[in-house]
């Protein structure tokens, strides 16, 4: 408790403490005028780039730094802080409501009474408008000051920029009776908004036209009344639409204020054709703008406008761009240029206003209705300027076109001529050519043919030692059993001239049971025979019903004894797992019977080479194994060829299909065995043949047909 009262003390004190270097009190003896300045010498200012409290200010902390301004007035560097103290009285015999005018960014207001109760205000600018104190759209505080008392005021501005002319007190009544009879505040608004129309309507005109012609004089023009557009519409956007975000219309200043102006200096170099007349002083004037638009967003967001080297290079920059325009404008007016005259008379009446003021009144005089209709006056000498050259490059662009149009037409026709003599060229080329086509294509298929003869003759010649131990068994039946027939005929002879009946029957008996094998071997031997001629012949296209057990067990066999002929030290363990009930498939079987005739030399050949490997790395330890499978699958019959060979590269997968593609050496295959067993199982069978392999491990061939 006994903490707070000293608190309540000190706070009570604090205006008291500060009295030392204060200056003279202001008295108040007419409340008449609305605004009444204050002395130079009834008010101080302390300017620092440090943040103080209010606290510490009123202790007289920092009372040596507050001083007088000068007569003048104050100029204020951009982005300080200041504080401004002063002591006012009520010299009237009845209360008085004052008000204090603060149009800067960021205002604190602190008043004291005599008695010490300090009341604190905010408002400004930058401070949202519901969190402002007092009339919030005039900026202004009120405050009842009674008859004969004095109150003490400190102002603590922050981001003040510009100059200060003078330190005001307002009388309250005097003020809004002024701001309700002035419609300036009104005229402002409808004036913003109605121009904030036309600069918007002429901007969508010249993006219609740059859109058009693709001139960027249009478009830079039309950004420059963009940003007009928006300076003109500050009122409202400030009262209305960005009221609770300053931060965005301080953006928008600083958009207005950097880069209006250079926008527009942009428009004009467009718009007096500099870069052809003048290039150099053109390449200059870019340069120099466009530094200065980077300098201007530097300070703005990393400097802080508190540099005044960058605050005199900004000056110097400008002051560059405009002796920069001044001579492209005379040297244009000497020549006589047109777009040169045009822009002078654009903007002849801010000349008059100029020479006007700088020798009578101040520029502050002049109504804003005279600056509204001189802004007009220029955008519509410019816009009329521009439509006119927006109408002859229109002109220009059809009498272009048309002579584009017409030396196309005639470039056209010669080309179309030209193409009618290639065209007679080329079909005489192409008949000759046809004719040499036709010769090779007829060429191809013989060779075609040629081949897959060749491919046939080569599986016959793999059949043929396989066919020859086939035949040879059923052909040492005959003979051996005709060579004891004939010994038996001798004997049944001997016996009846002997007479003995029962001898010479038991005798005939068994010559009958030899010549029935005979017979049966005979038949084996024809059906043999039949089978080779069969496969030699060409296939009829004609499908009919076969037995696929049969036909796998058959050239398996052919092809094992075929490979045996050649390599008697070949040996391999044959497996046959042939499923039952099997129907027989309508198929070409001398087509089917190439492919796994196919099929079986190269696993008998896979099974061979690894055997050869194994003799050398492995002593011998590798025992080739063929196995060849069947079963019924749904509506397919499959047939499995699989060996445990040297397997297919999964690098060559892909190709091993493809037609002469082979990994034989040279003159052991043609490459087209599977190839033509694609064809077959595939295209003429409906069937598929897929590859599993491991190299190394073997291969597996896998081949369904339709039953």
């Amino acid at each position: 408790m006994k903490k707070l009262l000293l608190i309540l003390a000190l706070l009570a004190l604090l205006p008291a403490v500060a009295q030392k270097h204060f200056p003279d009190t202001f008295e108040i003896k007419s409340d008449t005028a609305s605004y009444i300045p204050l002395p130079v010498s009834n008010w101080q200012y302390l300017l620092t780039d440090e943040v103080f409290t209010y606290k510490d200010v009123a202790l007289g902390k920092y009372d040596a730094g507050f001083k007088h301004a000068p007569q003048k007035g104050l100029a204020m560097p951009e982005k300080q802080n200041l504080w401004l103290r002063f002591k006012i009285k009520n010299g009237l015999s009845k209360p008085l409501t004052i008000t204090f005018q603060e149009y800067n960014y960021h205002c604190h207001l602190y008043v004291a009474d005599s008695l010490g109760k300090v009341q604190q205000f905010e408002t400004g600018s930058l401070v949202p408008y519901s969190k402002r104190d007092g009339y919030k759209r005039l900026l202004e505080i009120p405050y009842t000051l009674p008859a004969g008392a004095t109150i003490t005021v400190y102002e603590h501005s922050e981001g003040l920029q510009g100059f200060i002319e003078q330190v005001s007190i307002g009388i309250e009544y005097n003020i809004l009776r002024d701001y309700v009879q002035d419609d300036y505040y009104l005229f402002q608004l409808v004036m913003g908004s109605v121009l904030f129309g036309i600069f918007i309507i002429a901007f969508l005109f010249n993006a219609f036209f740059y859109y058009v012609v693709r001139e960027r004089v249009y478009l830079m023009y039309g950004i420059t009344l963009l940003l007009a557009a928006i300076a003109y519409f500050h009122l409202p956007l400030r009262l209305l639409v960005l009221k609770e975000t300053p931060g965005l219309i301080e953006f928008v200043w600083f958009l207005n204020g950097s880069f209006l102006l250079q926008i527009f200096i942009f428009t004009v170099l467009r718009f007096l054709r500099t870069a052809k007349y003048h290039p150099l002083l053109n390449k200059i004037m870019l340069v120099v703008n466009t530094a200065y638009i980077a300098l201007s967003i530097y300070r703005f967001y990393f400097e802080g406008h508190t540099s005044e080297v960058l605050f005199i290079i900004s000056v110097t920059f400008r002051l560059i761009l405009l002796l920069g325009l001044i001579v492209i404008l005379v040297l244009d007016l000497i020549k006589k240029r047109t777009m040169a005259m045009l822009f002078m008379i654009a903007i002849l009446p801010f000349l008059c206003i100029f020479v006007y003021t700088s020798t009578s009144e101040p520029w502050g005089v002049i109504p804003q209705v005279w600056v509204n209709a001189m802004v007009v006056w220029a955008v519509v000498v410019m816009s009329w300027t521009l439509f006119n050259r927006f109408k002859y490059l229109q002109q220009e662009n059809a009498r272009v076109a048309l002579e584009k149009e017409r030396l196309a037409r005639e470039k056209e026709e010669e080309r179309n001529e030209l193409i009618a003599r290639q065209n007679e060229m080329l079909e005489q080329q192409v008949a000759a050519r046809t004719a040499e086509l036709e010769q090779s294509l007829a060429e191809l298929k013989q060779t075609q043919n040629q081949l897959i003869q060749s491919e046939k003759m080569a599986s016959l010649g793999e059949l043929t030692a396989g066919i020859a131990h086939e035949i040879q068994n059923p052909l040492n039946f005959v003979n051996n059993f005709s060579d004891v027939s004939v010994e038996l005929v001798q004997e049944l002879k001997e016996e009846l001239e002997k007479g003995d009946i029962e001898e010479a029957n038991a005798i005939a008996d068994d010559v009958a049971q030899n010549l029935e094998k005979i017979a049966h071997h005979g038949r084996r031997a024809d059906g043999i025979v039949k089978g080779m001629l069969q496969h030699s012949r060409t296939s009829s296209g004609q499908k009919e019903p076969t037995d696929i057990n049969i036909l796998a067990d058959e050239y398996l066999r052919l092809a094992y004894h075929g490979l045996r002929a050649k390599d008697k030290s070949f040996n391999a363990e044959l497996i046959t797992n042939f499923a039952e009930g099997i129907p027989k498939i309508n198929a070409m079987p001398q087509d089917i019977g190439r492919v796994l005739l196919n099929l079986f030399t190269n696993a008998f050949y896979a099974t061979q080479e690894k055997s050869k490997q194994s003799q050398s790395q492995f002593s011998g330890s590798y025992k080739p194994t063929v196995e060849v499978s069947t079963q019924l699958v749904g509506n397919t019959a499959r047939i499995v060829v699989k060996d445990n060979g040297i397997g297919i590269p999964d690098a060559i997968k892909d190709k091993i299909l493809q037609p002469f593609f082979t990994t034989k050496p040279t003159g052991e295959g043609t490459g087209l065995g599977l190839s033509l067993s694609y064809d077959i199982v595939v295209k003429a069978h409906g069937g598929t043949i897929t590859i599993v392999s491991s190299e190394g491990l073997g291969a597996e061939f896998i081949i369904t047909l339709p039953v």
